[in-house]
């Protein structure tokens, strides 16, 4: 690296110091002028004292490496391959670039008076011209000028005064004339006159920079010299003086120190970390902000390892996991914990860097910052998390315990509502019987939204797109509160202006559950007076409508500071009588995201003691009438399904149930007891269908349906699959999709809804489809008698077509199966078994829900679960069972002759 890489380019220095000797540390040559190249040639690589000789210097000895590098150095060298050639100058010690620097000049031939020189002469056919060297002079890219001893002017070349006058004015005059006549400042004929007398005393050349201010403005520097000529005594005869123009130089010096300053100033002023470390760890420099992050102060931890600032499991890794890599790869970056001085553990983001130069060793330059803040909060948002996650999944299994709890009452409505549909009504009867439909189905929708929390709360919410009648919808749910209205003895009345035959699309349940929740909550506070619905339209066309509906009771009111919060969760109209009227809070919040998300809106306007209005609108587009049927709908009849179909299911009580449907339907039946069993049937059979329970021994359904999936046969991998469950939460259905299970069905189900399912999967539905409604959905079948029912025939009647020996068969396999598997409950509870006793209470879940046996299900739920004292539960089980068997025997008398 040389000097021009710091001050001036090779143009520059060989036009200001054409014998320039640029020297490294061990005096060996790099560069020199163009013009002292003309007469050594190329001497690169070379040693100083190979080319040239020391003739005078302060050092008698003439050795050039006894200079001290931090001094100036006046000196004469000669040329040894060319002895005559003598050059005057200086040598510099340049700290930047760590090299010597020797700017001078020819000043003359060394011819000697002695004998020993006179001999030398020049070639005969050489002669100089007239005025040569003072032409060579004039011509000097430089001032030069010549003093006699009492410092006036005797020679000025025209570099150093343009001006031909002036200059002849100063042959005989002082600086101190030149200062006067230019009106310089005379401090600048002080110093010359100083370092001439300095010359004059030493008889040695001096050298010094002067800055001068032109007529401009502009200033200017200049390198200044001043040589004594020695006669033969030793006494200065006269003195030359000659001036380079280094402005330039000076300007790049001045940037240089600027630059220097700033990166300096962003070392110490940088709230990062900036170090560097040789390449085994020892720390070399260290900025200032290490006070800052660690403590410690540079002098602290200079010159040692890094090992000293790493927490105790960390120094033995530092190894391997940065300085190896560093080292290898060139460059590292990642996250560290170093130790602060008071005990503290910081977490440090660092991006280091391998630096290699020639000629010096190689060392690390990393650039650190504190992330401390980051990573703590980090680990906070984890744990968060964790306990979140950990929150969610308790709510999940609560949620799946209380779905069991809330739709065993509900099957048991359906159930009943469906028997009694069976029988021959009057016209009431069956409007009553009706009413208890729209009413079950209703809660149901209200049950699954509350169960799916986390999909009422994103607004997520499928609606239905189907046709009905805004008016006898209306009534109908206007119809089923008059019973509570008439205990109270509250007047409720509907107003309706909407055309009777009025058919719109859209989801009738979500409109049954927001008129549901205001007409509960106007009877719940109305103790006197009326509740009035009124019905309207805002919006008519051929395509759509926009239907209002008002709900306005003479209640107690609301608070007007609770209007603006009374649609949000868990709020309710007043805190006063909340522990009398009670309820969740849940249903305005409910009402309000249900209007809004069918693009409608609600709004409320009420006053204490006067009573309150709500009124929603609700878009529909308009249906057609043809499309409903306003007779009795028919007995249903099951269109044929007659595929290849695979059951897997562990209990054989199901196993009988569904394969009686599905061969009633004309299917053909294989049974798997589990999942292993499930995929070689597969492997060697070809089916249309699988129904998968989901819980099974050895393997579970999933697991089971998983591996199906990934067959090699393409056909045997995309069989559709249906799913088998027990569990009721909505959330579910995305595990079961995610296995590769095409739909799932709950359990208990009816045959109805099962025909219904299989028919969607296998793209059936069209062709099944009918122009009158489904019978309800009627999970469970409970028979009213004056005793108390332990069980319920209705559904096996129902699967049976009322054939009577295939229910005498159904309940002797039911009890036999029962005790079977009671009796191996009870060996496993003896043995401690836990794990086989939930499974076995899971496969009496099924069973007992398939008889209707209910006052029993929530036994076993807390078996599978473990949830209470197993010992207790099974003695409780055991007792009722024995009250069920004792019950069947006695309503069958001829199946249990034994």
């Amino acid at each position: 690296m040389s000097v021009t890489q710091f001050i001036f380019d090779n143009d520059q220095l060989n036009r200001l110091f054409p014998y320039y000797i640029l020297l490294n540390k061990d005096f060996s040559i790099e560069g020199y002028g163009s013009a002292l190249g003309k007469i050594i040639g190329k001497q690169g690589g070379q040693y100083f004292k190979d080319i040239f000789k020391v003739i005078d210097s302060v050092d008698s000895a003439n050795n050039i490496s006894n200079i001290n590098a931090s001094d100036g150095y006046t000196m004469k060298i000669s040329i040894a391959s060319h002895p005559d050639m003598v050059l005057s100058g200086a040598l510099e010690y340049l700290k930047q670039a760590g090299k010597y620097f020797f700017s001078g000049n020819l000043v003359a031939n060394a011819i000697k008076s002695d004998s020993s020189t006179n001999n030398t002469e020049l070639p005969e056919n050489f002669n100089f011209p007239d005025n040569f060297f003072e032409r060579v002079v004039n011509e000097l890219p430089s001032d030069v000028v010549v003093l006699d001893t009492d410092h006036t002017y005797r020679f000025i070349n025209p570099r150093a005064i343009k001006d031909a006058e002036l200059r002849e004015w100063m042959i005989g005059k002082t600086d101190e004339d030149y200062c006067n006549l230019k009106g310089r400042p005379l401090s600048l004929a002080e110093e010359r006159r100083r370092q001439f007398n300095e010359v004059m005393r030493t008889r040695k050349q001096r050298m010094w920079e002067e800055r001068m201010s032109a007529p401009d403005g502009s200033t200017h520097y200049l390198l200044r010299n001043m040589y004594p000529v020695l006669d033969n005594d030793q006494s200065v005869e006269f003195v030359i003086g000659y001036g380079l123009d280094i402005t330039d130089r000076k300007i790049m010096e001045d940037q240089l120190r600027i630059n220097e300053k700033r990166y300096r100033d962003l070392y110490n002023f940088s709230p990062a970390l900036i170090y560097t470390h040789s390449t085994d760890g020892t720390l070399l420099s260290v900025n200032p902000a290490i006070f800052a992050v660690l403590g410690y102060t540079a002098d602290e931890v200079v010159n040692k390892n890094i090992k000293v600032l790493l927490p105790g499991i960390d120094k033995d890794r530092i190894q391997v996991d940065y300085i190896d890599k560093v080292n290898g790869a060139g460059t590292s970056k990642g996250i560290f914990r170093a130790t602060h001085k008071n005990g503290n553990s910081k977490y440090l983001f660092y991006q280091n860097y391998k630096v290699e130069e020639q000629d010096s060793q190689p060392y690390i330059i990393g650039f650190s910052q504190d992330i401390t803040e980051r990573i703590l909060a980090e680990k906070e948002l984890l744990l968060a998390k964790r306990n979140t996650e950990k929150l969610s999944k308790v709510k999940d299994t609560f949620l799946a315990n209380m779905s069991h709890e809330l739709r065993t009452p509900m099957n048991g409505i359906l159930g009943v509502t469906n028997l009694l549909s069976k029988t021959v009504l009057n016209d009431q009867q069956t409007h009553y019987a009706h009413l208890i439909t729209d009413s079950v189905n209703n809660l149901l929708t209200i049950i699954n939204d509350i169960l799916d929390m986390e999909k009422i709360s994103s607004g997520n919410i499928e609606f239905e797109h189907r046709a009905f009648k805004v008016v006898d919808k209306v009534a109908s749910i206007v119809h089923s509160f008059e019973y509570k209205a008439n205990q109270k003895q509250v007047q409720l009345k509907l107003n309706n202006t909407l055309p009777s035959n009025l058919v719109v699309i859209g989801d009738q349940h979500r409109l049954a559950q927001i008129l549901n929740n205001l007409l509960s909550n106007a009877i719940k506070f109305t103790n006197k007076g009326s509740v009035i619905v009124t019905t309207g339209l805002l919006h008519y066309t051929d395509a759509d409508a926009i239907v209002e509906f008002v709900v306005e009771d003479t209640g107690i009111g609301i608070d007007e500071s609770r209007l603006p919060t009374i649609f949000e969760p868990f709020v309710k109209a007043s805190t006063k009588f909340a522990g009398k009227f009670g309820g969740t809070g849940l249903g305005l919040s409910i009402s309000k995201n249900l209007a809004e998300m069918q693009g409608g809106s609600i709004e409320l306007k009420s006053k204490v003691g006067v009573g309150s209005t709500f009124t929603f609108n609700l878009p529909f587009k308009r249906g057609q009438l043809q499309a409903l049927s306003e007779t009795k709908a028919p007995p249903l009849s099951l269109s044929k399904i007659e595929k290849k179909i695979l059951v897997a299911e562990d209990i054989e009580l199901n196993q009988f149930l569904v394969k009686t449907m599905l061969e009633s339907w004309g299917g053909s039946v294989d049974i798997a007891v589990n999942g292993k069993e499930a995929i070689e049937k597969v492997n060697g059979n070809t089916y249309d269908l699988i129904l998968m329970d989901i819980q099974m021994p050895e393997m579970d359904g999933i697991t089971a349906t998983r591996h199906i999936r990934e067959l090699n046969n393409d056909q045997k991998a995309n069989i559709p699959i249906i799913a088998f469950t027990a569990n009721t939460l909505q959330g579910d259905a995305k595990l079961y999709k995610d296995a590769g299970m095409n739909d799932y069905i709950t359990k208990p189900y009816t045959e109805e809804k099962l025909h219904e399912k299989i028919s969607e999967v296998l793209n059936l539905a069209e062709k099944e489809q009918t122009e009158t409604p489904s019978a309800p959905d009627t999970t469970q079948q409970i028979v009213l008698e004056n005793e108390e029912r332990l069980y319920s025939i209705a559904m096996i009647e129902a699967i049976g077509k009322n054939n009577p020996a295939f229910i005498d068969k159904m309940i002797v396999m039911f009890v036999d199966f029962v005790v079977k598997d009671f009796d191996k409950l009870k060996e496993a509870a003896s043995q401690n078994n836990w794990k086989e006793v939930g499974q076995i209470a899971h496969k009496l879940k099924s069973t007992f829900g398939n008889m209707g046996v209910t006052s029993l299900v929530p036994y076993v739920i807390e078996l599978e679960s473990q949830a209470g004292e197993p010992n207790q539960l099974i003695e409780k089980l055991d007792n009722g069972l024995a009250k069920v068997f004792k019950q069947m025997k006695a309503d069958y008398p001829d199946l249990f002759t034994n």
